[in-house]
Order: C-alpha cells, then sequence, then structure tokens
C-alpha cells in the first residue's frame, strides 16, 4: 500500500464530505450528488472512523460542523479545486471543443443572450451552443459551464470574472400608470406610489430604498408595495398596472420599445459593470468566448 493510500481518505468519501458541509445538511448535499441519504451518511461515518474524529454534530433535521470539520472542508476545497483545474485543462487540450455552454439567468438570457446566437453561430457554424438559464446566483451552480453572464460581483474567488458593460436603473411602468402621475413628478410622490419590489437578498442589488436615497431622498421611510422573489414577474405585475417597478435597461428595453412598459424620465442611476462575465479558472483564451463578449460588448454599450 502506498502512502498515499494510508494517508489521504477516499475521494468519494471527501465529496459527500465537502456537500454535506457546504449545506449543513445531507439530504441536500445527496440531492446535489445524486445519491441517496443513507449513501452520505455512510460515506460521513466511514470518513470519521478514518479520521477518528466527530466531524458533525447530529441535529434532528441539520448537521452543524465540528472545528475540525471547517479544517478538513477548506483543505478539501483546494485540493478538490486543484484537481478540477488540472484535469479540465488537459481535457482541453487533448480534445477538440465542439460545444459552448453558456449560462446566465433568466432575463439576460432573453434580452442580451439570446440576440446574439445567430451571429454567434454564423462564425463558428460547427458549435454546438447550449445555453442554462437560471434564477439562483451563478457561483451557487454545480453545472460546468465555458462562460457565464450575470447582474453583479459572485461571491467567490473560484470564477475568474470579467466587466462587460454598465447598466442603469430606472422606474418604469404601464402606460396608463404612467399617464395618471402627477406632474411634475418628485422623489417624494414616486416614494409614494404602488412599488414593485424584487426581494433579491442581496445587498449589491439596487432595491427602491438604495435608488430613492442615491437620487437625494434623505427620509424613505417604510416603503410599502407588493415584493416578489423574481425580477421577470416583477416586470410582468408593472405591464399590469399594478404599481411601478426599478427596471434595468438592457433587460427592460425589450418591454419599453414594444410599448408594454415606459421609462418614467428623471430618474436614473447609473451601475458601472453591472453586467459581467464569469469563467472557469484557467480561464484559458478560445475563440467563440472571445467573439461571444466582444458581440455582447458591441452590443451593450
Amino acid at each position: 500500500m502506498s502512502r498515499w493510500e494510508r494517508s489521504v481518505p477516499s475521494l468519494a468519501n471527501l465529496i459527500a464530505f465537502e456537500a454535506a458541509h457546504r449545506h449543513g445538511n445531507f439530504t441536500r448535499a445527496a440531492e446535489e450528488l445524486h445519491y441517496s441519504q443513507a449513501t452520505v451518511s455512510r460515506r460521513i461515518a466511514a470518513l470519521e472512523t478514518d479520521l477518528g474524529v466527530e466531524l458533525f454534530e447530529r441535529g434532528r433535521h441539520d448537521v452543524t460542523p465540528t472545528a475540525e470539520a471547517d479544517t478538513l472542508a477548506a483543505a478539501t476545497r483546494g485540493a478538490l479545486s486543484d484537481l478540477a483545474i488540472t484535469a479540465d485543462g488537459i481535457r482541453r487540450r487533448a480534445t477538440k471543443r465542439t460545444r459552448l455552454t453558456i449560462r446566465s439567468d433568466v432575463s439576460l438570457t432573453a434580452a442580451v443572450i439570446n440576440p446574439a446566437i445567430g451571429e454567434l453561430r454564423e462564425r463558428h457554424p460547427e458549435l454546438d451552443i447550449r445555453i442554462l438559464t437560471s434564477f439562483e446566483p451563478i457561483e451557487s451552480d454545480s453545472e460546468p459551464f465555458d462562460i457565464g453572464i450575470q447582474y453583479g460581483r459572485n461571491r467567490t474567488s473560484d470564477l475568474v470574472e470579467e466587466a462587460v458593460a454598465d447598466d442603469e436603473v430606472f422606474p418604469v411602468c404601464s402606460p396608463e400608470v404612467a399617464a395618471t402621475l402627477p406632474q411634475p413628478l418628485t422623489l417624494d410622490h414616486l416614494a409614494n406610489q404602488r412599488l414593485l419590489h424584487v426581494d433579491y437578498g442581496e445587498p449589491a442589488w439596487t432595491d427602491w430604498a438604495q435608488f430613492l436615497r442615491h437620487l437625494g431622498l434623505d427620509d424613505v421611510g417604510d416603503l410599502g408595495g407588493v415584493f416578489l422573489s423574481t425580477y421577470l414577474v416583477c416586470l410582468d405585475l408593472a405591464e399590469r398596472g399594478q404599481g411601478i417597478a426599478l427596471g434595468w435597461g438592457q433587460t427592460a428595453a425589450p418591454r419599453i420599445q414594444a410599448g408594454q412598459l415606459v421609462r418614467i424620465p428623471g430618474f436614473t442611476q447609473t451601475i458601472p459593470d453591472a453586467i459581467r462575465a464569469y469563467r472557469p479558472p484557467p480561464a484559458e483564451p478560445w475563440e467563440p468566448i472571445d467573439d461571444l463578449l466582444t458581440m455582447l460588448r458591441d452590443r451593450l454599450a
């Protein structure tokens, strides 16, 4: 038996442990790994036996990592990341890449990615293009992709990111609602309209309170209205005359051009480098990705 076999725990056990540590829950780890919950429990128990320590304090529904588990998790993630990067580089060099996987959220896919796909296919007819869409932040996605496009910075250092385009935020509503607004419309008037909110759960995103403060309204107070979990549903309600939403310029533009929404003039916040691209390391140059980013920058300038 080599020294590695004697000292390094089973890779399968470490993968199950890392997922359980990240989720704080064996069941969610099993769902991510497509294992049964019993398999995850068994592999972690085997790892604990191998190491001679308890890695989790078992509760009724969740598990709490011990200090030893936190230490092991940091080392495991670093080792797995290094292995994945090295293996991916070998695969890329060993095979001719014929598939481009693009990952983005639903609103950016519809308004920004899809319009560029035709031109990209003309330039690279040999390429199969796969588009993944999600409402979740890009750093929470476990499915591999070649290039990801999303609003805002991610919260992990594992992905290589670069700016693609600025954007701006402004109020939008249906033409019918716009016709009823007082003129001139002040910030105080705007704050007292029926507002549609998106609960982004991320302080870097611009919400109504941040937007109004940025434009100079000191006493924002308790803003009422309708609170939603997704941006597209928020725009849908605005189209139906249910209130005023905050629209992001690049993704609200198609609805404005179609006359479904109206931009309320005089209130705009510019967000530098709002749209960003993400690539798994080592992010080696690849012509289709370089062409896609050039197209997006040209279209969004």
